[in-house]
């Protein structure tokens, strides 16, 4: 049952009461002189609105809060520590700068002599992981310069990748 509040004319007695809905807009009794007291709206009003087991924050307009930044869901899945998917976001990485594109294709170039020069395929120097970073880099778009110098990186690796084939 819901609790009203009441003020009393006479005595200016204020009164709270568990009352049904159906019952709240009548005058009640004032505990202290008997009169008939009417209700009166509370300057103190406070509701919760529980979703997912959590209170939510009034006005509701059905989004969730993550340690007060605002998220389109809640945490489904496991997450590190109490991140977020979309509060702690990854930044990309920068594409490849010039410099970095030419020591690449360089050292594709001395791995291909090394295989060219010795018959057997060593074991480059780059994880999985590193090369799909680079990759992935390498399609990032750049300036135009830099575009043009990934375009010719890309054909030379290639070149050496098909002389890599051709040798063995």
């Amino acid at each position: 049952m819901p609790m009203y509040e009441y003020q009393c004319p006479d005595c200016e007695n204020r009164f709270e009461l568990l009352r049904p809905p159906r019952e709240a807009s009548l005058d009640q009794p004032c505990p202290a002189c008997d009169a008939d007291s009417r209700r009166v709206m509370s300057k103190q009003w406070s509701a919760f609105v529980f979703r997912d087991g959590r209170p939510r924050q009034l006005p509701d307009d059905g989004g969730y809060w993550h340690l007060g930044q605002k998220v389109s869901q809640p945490i489904t899945g496991a997450v590190r520590g109490i991140e977020h998917p979309e509060v702690n976001k990854k930044a990309p990485p920068p594409p490849m700068s010039v410099e970095e594109l030419e020591r690449y294709e360089y050292s594709k170039e001395r791995h291909t002599e090394q295989v060219i020069a010795s018959g057997v395929n060593p074991v480059d120097e780059r994880s999985g992981d590193a090369q799909r970073e680079i990759n992935m880099r390498m399609r990032m778009p750049g300036s135009k310069r830099e575009e043009t110098v990934k375009r010719r990186v890309a054909k030379s690796v290639r070149g050496m990748e098909y002389k890599k084939r051709t040798a063995l």
